[in-house]
């Protein structure tokens, strides 16, 4: 895959319904925690992802600080392949931002918007940069067929193939290496990687969007989405997007969280454990759960969904109660040493 980088002056991506034919959506996220001891401050925060000079950052303060970066363009002629082993030339751009969260978890994403109706031939460069985010297929394929193709593919890609993941985790590097970060997270933790497909139909059905949700291993995510063409607002690709980033965050934090009760409960109930491995954990992330804040109206049925099966908040309830109850045994413990009554 041959690349080539360059700004991107827009402040948002190139909307689904500017195609008229069925197409494909996809994306990788990484997730994870911001080498840094402390929460970065809002200042910081945006000098961090000052990507594009002269396009700053752009933030909110509620429910929860979110900080989100310029898109970087990256020029891509590649190969692409569907379900069914078919595969053909795409040519085009891919863009790639990160986000960070409550001046904690960072998330880098690269995507784009696969036209699959065929040009018939390789053009110009100045075509693909005139229209940032999307890849043209030089020849006609299925968009179905090509949106499973993405579902489908696990493990590294075959030289030659598209590979956003490496994109990704670029632009993860050069912000964990930053001079602005002093190196030291406050927890251990380990990345996450979400792989999002989008299948816009060709024909507007009226129905909603649907989606599922499979977690492949401990760090791979895949999720497939089918969205209708329609007229309404909400389907576009930086809905889907909010969602995508969404989806990653709480299931980074959840995951982070599930982790930590395994060492915990393998550590033989040593109470100092208890201490060093929870304090830390309690003190930096319970707070950041917040599932659906940004999500738009239209796709909110998609995150309920998710909160039905597998049930997100549901399992993080759980662990967060069994976090406290580790807290207040280990309280009853220091109280008993003190008093000479410890327990054993």
């Amino acid at each position: 895959m041959r690349t080539q980088t360059a700004a991107s002056n827009r402040p948002g991506v190139l909307s689904d319904r500017a195609a008229p034919q069925s197409s494909v959506a996809t994306g990788e996220i990484r997730t994870g925690l911001l080498r840094h001891s402390a929460t970065l401050t809002k200042a910081s925060t945006a000098q961090l992802l000052d990507l594009v000079p002269g396009e700053p950052p752009r933030s909110r303060q509620r429910p929860i600080q979110h900080v989100l970066s310029p898109n970087v363009a990256t020029g891509v002629d590649c190969q692409v392949s569907a379900a069914n082993g078919m595969r053909v030339r795409a040519v085009g751009t891919v863009l790639t931002h990160a986000a960070i969260t409550g001046g904690r978890i960072l998330q880098a994403s690269t995507f784009t918007h696969v036209s699959t109706a065929g040009s018939g031939r390789r053009r110009q460069w100045p075509h693909y940069t005139a229209q940032l985010g999307r890849l043209e297929t030089t020849g006609r394929i299925d968009a179905a067929r090509l949106a499973a193709g993405f579902a489908e593919a696990n493990g590294m890609p075959a030289p030659g193939y598209l590979d956003l993941g490496s994109i990704c985790e670029r632009l993860t590097l050069r912000l964990q290496t930053s001079p602005i970060l002093d190196g030291r997270p406050p927890i251990r933790f380990q990345w996450t990687r979400l792989r999002w497909t989008v299948h816009y139909a060709a024909n507007d059905d009226g129905g909603a969007p649907t989606a599922s949700f499979t977690l492949l291993d401990d760090v791979n995510r895949v999720v497939s989405l089918y969205v209708p063409h329609t007229p309404r607002e909400g389907f576009g690709l930086d809905d889907v997007l909010e969602l995508c980033r969404d989806l990653a965050l709480h299931d980074w934090l959840l995951t982070t969280l599930t982790q930590l009760i395994e060492r915990i409960s393998s550590a033989s109930g040593d109470p100092s454990r208890v201490v060093s491995e929870v304090f830390p954990t309690v003190s930096n992330l319970l707070h950041l759960w917040m599932p659906g804040a940004r999500v738009s109206t239209e796709l909110e049925p998609i995150w309920n969904g998710f909160e039905r099966r597998p049930g997100f908040t549901r399992q993080w309830e759980t662990a967060v109660a069994w976090i406290r109850d580790q807290l207040s045994v280990h309280t009853l413990w220091l109280l008993g040493t003190l008093t000479g009554n410890a327990a054993p």
